[in-house]
């Protein structure tokens, strides 16, 4: 029998993971005995839980599930979707464009789009020019205008023209004569001009001259923000050096954005929503009421189900960040005493760390029957623009660049990307082995990369050519019905 109201299959998860009230959908722990005495009723036997990406808002979260829900139903199982809204893509899409049309945001943008573009060894898109000379401010405010920026400066094509390539091969060592030559020269470029000193002098960062946060905003001295651009340029310079830059433009936003922006940019939410991830699985132990964490209750109650009907199946589904939330729930699970194995995981565009996922998942087979992973080809990771204008990549790669490790590492390792899974040239490391081999097991079709081709068989098929289109995406959904009817 279908849900007659979200309550059949709709749980909300509160502040720390709790059962307290966070908007206007709220779950009680009556709620979920209810949802248990009608498994109980309807002799349900296949139940599916779903977890959406954790960066929506409550509105989308709920619309997420009642959208995903019916293709669970159709698959024979009962749906159960969990709603763990953050609202952190509100918070960067609002705080991103804020910054970037501040003054300063884009004197400094400009400053070493030129400076670093010229040590790397970039001059025009088709090479043309002279190699390692600085752009124009016409080229850059050109490019500036256009949805993608320098979208053709990057890696591909300085192997293509070959001039940039050998350029960088050959900065390979000099990080320290190339700290010296441009905190000189970009030393002479700030000063120089007038409107950025201005801006400089009456903006508020929220780092201090040794280049660690203060944990509030203050003016730092041209001096000290000269100090702070020279380690923006080099760190850009050396992502590229060790292969690990996110082309060019998003390069740069990510470091000037972890040098001078990462409060705003969403990292401590970003936090705050993987702590929320494993805080909901906790104990209750000494609990009660709306204390109670709401993930833990309900895995309680499932375990029960489980253990008085042996014949019930359970599926986990993710998105995004609900892969962190599946990883957890894997580790709890397994620290019950009635604990149990899942049947099918399914993953869409996984926002979860390699090392998380080694942990629960590939070094802990026996916790699950079989997985599938859904994401996109590096190429449309790299097409999907999360903010137009100014970060041209996806989601993942701004987790990835910018938002793990609070701010304090770039280019971290995720799942969902397939540079960090695909084992090639600089991502072939021993840390990333394991789980390259278990996704790429032959035979076993773990792994199905958007966009598929016409033909591709029943329960591989994708199309989401954006990190946040696969829950809207029919084929993908459609895949993961077949998946869990089978």
């Amino acid at each position: 029998m279908p849900p007659t109201n979200d309550k059949d299959f709709i749980i909300n998860i509160g502040p720390q993971g709790t059962f307290h009230k966070s908007g206007k959908y709220q779950t009680t722990p009556e709620d979920i005995d209810q949802l248990f005495a009608n498994f109980e009723q309807q002799q349900v036997r296949k139940i599916s839980l779903y977890f959406h990406g954790g960066l929506v808002n409550e509105l989308t979260g709920l619309a997420t599930a009642r959208k995903v829900a019916p293709y669970i139903r159709n698959s024979g199982s009962a749906p159960v979707c969990f709603v763990w809204e953050t609202g952190l893509i509100e918070t960067v899409g609002t705080n991103i464009s804020k910054i970037s049309e501040t003054k300063l945001f884009n004197k400094l943008l400009k400053v070493l789009l030129k400076k670093v573009s010229e040590k790397l060894g970039f001059d025009t898109p088709t090479g043309r020019g002279i190699a390692g000379r600085q752009l124009t401010d016409a080229e850059i405010n050109y490019e500036l205008s256009q949805p993608d920026p320098f979208s053709s400066y990057n890696r591909s094509a300085s192997s293509q023209n070959g001039r940039s390539a050998t350029n960088i091969s050959s900065l390979e060592g000099r990080e320290p004569f190339l700290e010296a030559e441009l905190n000189g020269e970009l030393q002479v470029m700030i000063e120089g001009d007038l409107e950025f000193v201005s801006a400089i002098q009456q903006t508020k960062l929220t780092t201090d001259a040794t280049g660690g946060s203060t944990g509030s905003r203050g003016i730092v001295s041209v001096a000290s923000f000269v100090a702070h651009v020279v380690k923006i340029a080099i760190r850009v310079i050396s992502r590229f050096i060790k292969k690990r830059d996110h082309d060019l433009y998003p390069t740069i936003v990510e470091e000037i954005l972890r040098e001078f922006y990462i409060a705003e940019v969403g990292a401590w939410i970003w936090k705050a929503m993987k702590d929320k991830a494993a805080a909901m699985w906790q104990s209750n132990a000494g609990r009660s009421g709306a204390d109670q964490y709401a993930g833990r209750y309900f895995l309680d109650k499932l375990a029960a189900y489980k253990k008085a009907h042996a014949d019930t199946t359970i599926h986990l589904v993710g998105h995004s960040a609900g892969s962190i939330v599946i990883c957890h729930l894997l580790e709890n699970t397994a620290s019950l005493s009635n604990s149990f194995a899942f049947d099918h995981i399914v993953l869409m565009a996984p926002a979860c760390r390699i090392d998380l996922f080694k942990k629960q998942v590939v070094e802990n087979t026996s916790r699950f029957k079989d997985l599938r992973i859904f994401t996109m080809t590096d190429v449309y990771e790299c097409k999907d623009k999360l903010v137009p204008y100014f970060y041209t990549h996806s989601l993942l790669y701004l987790v990835s660049g910018i938002l793990e490790d609070e701010g304090d590492s770039y280019d971290a390792y995720i799942l969902g990307l397939e540079r960090h899974i695909g084992f090639l040239l600089p991502y072939n490391i021993e840390v990333l082995k394991d789980t390259h081999e278990y996704i790429y097991a032959a035979g076993l079709n773990r792994s199905s990369f958007s966009v598929t081709a016409d033909g591709t068989g029943d329960g591989l098929k994708t199309r989401s050519e954006s990190h946040g289109g696969f829950d809207d995406d029919i084929p993908t959904l459609e895949s993961i019905q077949y998946i869990l009817s089978n």
